[in-house]
């Protein structure tokens, strides 16, 4: 199988399907949602003395992630402040600089969860599927205490190291087996 060396990280082919229509039809095919947390995931903790670091390794392993895995990406971070919209050019330096990255595996940001000022982020994710009548979903983060409650939708990675092929490999087995709960 050939193998993609991604900033050092090595990372498995994953097959994209032909022609940027056939992308969208089969990314928005499952409508299926990825809300993740920037800080901790696609950024180490050890990059946090800057605000708003991108980590480009750990951003193209996670959109490759995305994409074999046909998510939907929503900011659910302190980071959807700077996202106007995809592609908007009002969004801020740092969510330009994570378009260009989805970008290059043809992924756009699909929107951000609300802000609800006070409250906990999972409150935030359930206001967005309610409006957006969705039960199929995955939040990846790297912050329990950003949770009130947590259901097994929600996998939490070591903000240490952020989203590695490990966080990669455990987030997919999640996957499938909400894939299979699903499935009934």
């Amino acid at each position: 199988m050939p193998i993609y060396i991604v900033r050092g990280i090595s990372l498995a082919k994953f097959e994209m399907p032909p022609g940027e229509g056939a992308l969208k039809e089969v990314f928005f095919m499952k409508r299926r949602y990825c809300f993740f947390n920037v800080d901790g995931l696609l950024n180490k903790s050890s990059e946090w003395n800057e605000p708003f670091v991108l980590n480009k390794a750990l951003a193209e392993l996670f959109a490759i992630f995305l994409l074999k895995y046909n998510l939907i990406p929503v900011i659910a971070s302190s980071w959807r402040f700077g996202f106007e919209g995809a592609g908007n050019e009002k969004n801020a330096p740092y969510i330009k600089e994570l378009e260009e990255i989805f970008r290059r595996y043809g992924l756009v940001i699909y929107d951000k969860t609300p802000f609800l000022k006070g409250r906990p982020r999972n409150k935030e994710i359930e206001r967005f599927l309610y409006f957006n009548r969705a039960n199929n979903y995955i939040v990846i983060d790297g912050d329990r205490e950003e949770y009130e409650k947590i259901n097994d939708h929600v996998i939490f990675i070591d903000p240490k190291t952020g989203f590695t092929p490990k966080a990669a490999k455990i987030a997919g087995k999640l996957i499938t087996k909400l894939d299979r709960k699903m499935a009934g």
